[in-house]
């Protein structure tokens, strides 16, 4: 099934644009077309996005695989070649049918019986049949003919392929097989075996195709090489050359399967080695780098950053990775791609359904998604469909509270519908089950380095520290911090763990309640802080641990070490840190925060600070003019009603200072707070 929303965002449409440029044809000789590596981790929509070009390009020579049940289910890169060939003989109106008659008698010839001398009349009565039609056409009839003989003689049959092979060959193309298919297998690889007469060669093709791991892998080849001669062959006519205006098409999801990279490990060398173009695009999806992926990057001297692939939103120009290879990462959505999926959420609501209380719901609702999910595609589609299913009369502060809760019993009253589990699920899919109970506690840590070099949270857990260490060198995973650019976790990970973290039980006999509970984990963070002098780092975890007052501290003792520009970028790194929801949902904000201030003490500036920092901490933040936010949480405040207390704390703290510029930053940052952050 298609989803609905694959190929309608500014971002699928840029990438089905270069799909289009490159699949278009002009005529005359054919033009080398690379292999297009769409990367992406799970739920980053690319099986979404292979589905919608599957609908788009149905007027092409168009094949589209799944390699991973293909290995699942015990096949080989020969099942998916095979099911390659075959979707693309398929018939289209305007364009002469692809016809694959040399690859098609090769699996004729390996698909014979295991039993030598059995196997080998097989192969010959092919042969002398092929023969004998050098001076006439073959029919249908007389194909089926053949293959039914040799299937025959197999005793077993051919191997699920019986019902490809025919097509294949006939190809819908009434055609002189004997020369033709001659050229086709010359074509074939050089070490390939046997080049007199075509018996011979088949023969040998089949021997090798049962023999030895190294001998198949040498038929395999073979079957390769001759699966783009007939390619090359059939764009080769004066005539295909007029009416054949598109390249053909294979769309090939999960190649980072095994039997994935074997195909395309065949495929890529079988270009190398006949130097020869073919009329084959190629567009491969995978969650990692693929081995084919990561050799071509050795061989060109540099691991791109394919995040780069993305110059602007809507611009999608991938980046070489080897002479054969180009490969991009599908980027997230962006605020106004989650805008327009949020207008078309409202646009399903019954009718008397509540709307969000502001001046514009459309903005808010993409605006609060965003924040949330940072565009992550199977997190956005997850969380407006579930706010989508709720009541009719639920207010959407309180939609929005129960989105992404958990379920486990942590959060009273439990939720009736959340999107939070099935989503951490899937992201933690191709994490080990003893990785996955453990990165609640990474997740603690601003980036995974800090989390990874706190050696309280891993004690007894060396193994699964190894796997965390590879985790946090994939960058199809993880995503750079802005303070620090350095590797950490997905905003929507690192909510979604962080409510686990919150709900899970301390430990008996641990003072902190062990590495595994938030008070434990932040605790071992923040003493890991202490150990190396980073202040605000412990004054971080402080606030995370509830303790206001020694955060605030910090702030007050820097508010007079450094000037405004600085204290101002503590402020707001701090204000990030992640609160715990104690066992229920988000409280409303004014209540949280007069709960938290009190009675502020000390000088009128640690007052201030202090309103300051917890209306921070509670309210989301509006984005700084083209920088990357870290990690937030909307829904604390979601509908940003604590932004005049803001406004009034800075304009308190600007007054007493006497340096004209500090004076100007407060002021700056009072007016940010000014206008509403989905505005």
């Amino acid at each position: 099934m298609v989803d609905e929303r694959a190929g309608r965002s500014e971002r699928d449409i840029a990438v089905r644009r270069r799909v289009a440029e490159t699949l278009n044809r002009q005529q005359g000789p054919l033009r080398p077309l690379p292999v297009l590596m769409l990367l992406g981790p799970r739920g980053s929509g690319k099986t979404a996005f292979t589905g919608h070009l599957r609908q788009w390009a149905q007027r092409v020579p168009l094949a589209s695989i799944d390699a991973e049940p293909v290995g699942e289910h015990g096949g080989t890169p020969i099942d998916v070649l095979i099911e390659t060939a075959f979707q693309l003989s398929a018939h289209h109106d305007g364009i002469p049918r692809l016809g694959f008659p040399a690859l098609g008698s090769l699996l004729a010839a390996v698909g014979t019986a295991v039993d030598a001398r059995s196997r080998e009349q097989a192969v010959r009565d092919m042969a002398e049949a092929l023969r004998a039609g050098r001076a006439r056409e073959h029919s249908y009839q007389e194909l089926q003919g053949i293959v039914d003989g040799v299937a025959q003689l197999a005793g077993l049959g051919l191997p699920g392929w019986s019902s490809v092979v025919v097509p294949l060959v006939q190809g819908g193309v009434r055609m002189r097989l004997g020369l033709r298919l001659r050229r086709r297998l010359a074509e074939t690889s050089a070490s390939g075996p046997g080049r007199g007469a075509t018996a011979d060669f088949l023969v040998g093709v089949n021997r090798l195709y049962h023999g030895y791991p190294a001998q198949r892998a040498e038929a395999e080849r073979v079957l390769l090489d001759s699966f783009l001669a007939d390619l090359r062959a059939a764009y080769a006519s004066g005539r295909a050359d007029r009416l054949r205006t598109t390249h053909c098409l294979a769309l090939l999801d999960n190649a980072d399967s095994s039997v994935g990279e074997a195909f395309l490990t065949l495929l890529l060398e079988s270009r190398e080695r006949s130097g020869r173009p073919d009329p084959l695009l190629v567009v491969a999806t995978a969650r990692r780098r693929p081995e084919t992926l990561v050799r071509a990057e050795t061989g060109s001297g540099h691991r791109p950053d394919y995040r780069e692939s993305w110059p602007q939103s809507a611009r999608f120009r991938p980046l070489p990775a080897g002479p054969l290879l180009v490969a991009g990462q599908l980027r997230d959505l962006s605020r106004r791609e989650v805008e327009a999926q949020a207008a078309a959420t409202l646009d399903t609501l019954p009718a008397g359904s509540v709307l969000p209380r502001t001046d514009n719901a459309v903005q808010w609702l993409g605006w609060i998604v965003y924040e949330i999910t940072r565009g992550h595609p199977a997190g956005t589609a997850a969380v407006l469909d579930g706010l989508r299913r709720m009541p009719a009369d639920l207010p959407w502060d309180a939609r929005v509270h129960r989105c992404l809760a958990p379920l486990d019993g942590s959060v009273q009253p439990v939720p009736a519908l959340s999107a939070g589990p099935g989503l951490l699920e899937l992201l933690q899919r191709d994490c080990s089950a003893q990785l996955a109970r453990l990165m609640p506690r990474a997740a603690a840590g601003v980036t995974l380095g800090r989390a990874e070099t706190c050696e309280s949270l891993w004690e007894g857990q060396e193994p699964v520290l190894r796997e965390f260490v590879g985790y946090c060198a994939d960058d199809l995973r993880t995503v750079p911090e802005p303070d620090e650019g350095l590797p950490a976790l997905h905003r929507l990970t690192r909510f979604l763990l962080l409510r686990r973290l919150d709900g899970a039980p301390e430990e008996d006999g641990q003072e902190d309640g062990g590495p595994g509970s938030w008070k434990g984990a932040h605790g071992a963070l923040r003493a890991a802080a202490v150990a190396r002098g980073d202040r605000r780092a412990v004054a971080y975890h402080d606030l995370a641990l509830d303790d206001l007052g020694s955060a605030v501290d910090y702030l007050r003792d820097r508010f007079d070490e450094t000037g405004a520009d600085e204290w101002c970028a503590d402020l707001a790194w701090l204000q990030r840190a992640p609160y715990r929801w104690d066992g229920a949902l988000p409280e409303a904000a004014r209540d949280r925060y007069e709960r938290l201030v009190g009675v502020a003490g000390g000088d009128p500036a640690r007052r201030a600070i202090t309103r300051l920092l917890a209306a921070g901490w509670i309210t989301p933040h509006p984005r700084p003019d083209g920088a990357a936010q870290p990690y937030g949480d909307p829904l604390g405040d979601p509908y940003a009603e604590l932004y005049p207390d803001i406004v009034e704390e800075f304009l308190t703290l600007r007054r007493p200072i006497g340096n004209e510029h500090d004076r100007h930053v407060l002021l700056r940052m009072a007016q940010r707070y000014e206008r509403k952050p989905w505005w």
